[in-house]
């Protein structure tokens, strides 16, 4: 049984994957013309640009902002350069000789596409504990068997009604090692396999204290979410681990590497994802991660005033009835693809907002990606 929950796991998350991206329509911005829109970024002398903390204006009954304004601490608008990019591709021995994996473990081969679509092989590794590596050229996840009972238990999903984030998000020093400790620890091992750790930033992180681990699977099987036959026979406090979300940087910024601006909406928008214990990991997925090539010529960000004259031009006409209210505008970067090797770093605002429609409780999430150089909406991560 837990064996059969692991694969369908891996297999569940593989063909999500795979449903978005032949879900995915590229609407197609013209790469020459954006190649000119970067040449015109490129200033012996650039306007000193700031951003503000916090932006609050009623603009109508129909729109809202009540928006934090979120940059990265370590970015400088005035010194952002032009830079391109390239998924690194997953040192396959590397992973395999950290984790173990040799000739006594079953391997399959499977197909699945890239980020732009392509096909590419993915390839699958079990040994008898039924411990699993799967790698493909763009990402790789190592999952060990005993994951299957944080997977029953931990949901950070902001959709979901049984949503428990918050209850492991005490930020607590957990019994075998304190938080700072085992990411440090964390963060080295990653170095072993050759992810490199400078540029990461935590996105969130959540302590699964043994307790709290126990109770909420007793209310899981009392809800019907998991089977009495998937219960952990017994829970101690050698399961107690650290999971991160780990988010890479850039100049900076935050790195979204996902294709649709939906999917930026929780955790899973991070490209490294970990869990560690008093073994050591025990889960880390990896995909999408870049390497940069920073060039010389410098950014001109757009003001914050065009940003937000944007997205007045979408939705400044909606009626009061239909209230909707722009909660957050996170500013980081987009690698968009413009060949099968290259990714042009796009500068991009994300705006969270919210759509409420009057006498009812149901709010609708929207989410607004505005290229901040020319503050227009950037649809090709809307597909």
């Amino acid at each position: 049984m837990k064996k059969k929950v692991l694969i369908k796991w891996i297999i569940g998350c593989v063909m999500l994957c795979i449903m978005l991206l032949v879900l995915w329509k590229r609407t197609h911005i013209n790469y020459d013309e954006y190649s000119e829109k970067t040449s015109d970024m490129q200033h012996d002398e650039v306007e000193e640009i700031r951003f503000p903390d916090y932006i609050n204006e009623k603009v109508s009954d129909g729109l809202v902002f009540d928006a934090e304004v979120v940059i990265g601490e370590n970015f400088d608008p005035d010194n952002f350069y032009v830079s391109t990019a390239r998924i690194m591709k997953p040192d396959k021995e590397k992973w395999k000789q950290f984790f173990g994996v040799d000739n006594t473990w079953d391997y399959n081969v499977y197909e699945t596409e890239s980020r732009i679509g392509d096909k590419i092989e993915f390839q699958t590794y079990t040994d008898k504990q039924e411990n699993t590596l799967y790698l493909t050229s763009e990402e790789a996840l190592w999952a060990k068997q005993d994951m299957v009972f944080i997977y029953n238990v931990l949901d950070t999903n902001e959709y979901s009604p049984q949503n428990n984030g918050k209850l492991f998000s005490e930020k607590m020093d957990l019994s075998f090692e304190s938080r700072q400790d085992n990411l440090r620890s964390v963060l080295d091992k990653m170095q072993q396999i050759g992810i490199d750790a400078a540029e990461l930033e935590v996105h969130q992180e959540y302590d699964l204290n043994v307790d709290k681990l126990k109770e909420q699977e007793e209310k899981k099987i009392e809800a019907g979410d998991i089977e009495q036959s998937e219960k952990k026979e017994s829970w101690s406090t050698s399961d107690e681990a650290y999971y991160y979300y780990l988010d890479e940087t850039t100049q900076g910024l935050p790195v979204f590497s996902k294709r649709s601006v939906n999917d930026y909406s929780g955790d899973e928008r991070s490209q490294i994802i970990v869990c560690a214990g008093n073994d050591g990991i025990r889960y880390l997925y990896m995909k999408w991660f870049f390497l940069f090539d920073i060039g010389d010529d410098k950014v001109k960000f757009a003001p914050i005033d065009n940003i937000k004259e944007c997205i007045k031009r979408k939705y400044g006409k909606t009626l009061d009835e239909n209230c909707i209210t722009v909660k957050k505008m996170v500013l980081g970067v987009y690698p968009f693809a413009t060949d099968k090797e290259k990714n042009a770093v796009v500068p991009v605002w994300i705006c969270f907002l919210e759509r409420k429609t009057k006498g009812s409780e149901y709010v609708e999430k929207l989410y607004v990606p505005i290229n901040a150089i020319t503050g227009e909406e950037f649809y090709d991560m809307e597909g």
